[in-house]
Formats: structure tokens, C-alpha cells, sequence
């Protein structure tokens, strides 16, 4: 393989288990934006492939 010179000494800086962080509000409403957005493209996909959208 190539050498692009980068480094995955990185990776396991910290350690393999990173601390737990607490669940902010932000965080969850950032999460439920996302799966609106993951949900409405996997709607309008499957509405293109069933000929439901033109």
C-alpha cells in the first residue's frame, strides 16, 4: 500500500473506551433533525421508485 505519509497513532490515543458523555438537549434534538432528514429522502426515493413523483 501507498505511504501517504499519515499516522493511525492516533487512534488509540485515548485509550479504547471514550468517557461517557451525558445526553445534552441539543444532542437530542439534533439526533431527531437527522432522522427527519434520513426519513423524508428515504421516503421521496422510494415515492421516485414506485413512480409516485415524477
Amino acid at each position: 500500500m501507498a505511504n501517504l505519509g499519515m499516522s493511525n497513532t492516533h487512534v488509540n490515543q485515548y485509550g479504547s473506551v471514550p468517557a461517557k458523555k451525558p445526553v445534552t438537549t441539543r444532542h437530542r434534538i439534533q439526533t431527531a433533525i437527522h432522522a427527519t432528514f434520513f426519513t423524508a429522502a428515504f421516503l421521496f426515493v422510494v415515492a421516485m421508485v414506485f413512480g409516485l413523483v415524477s
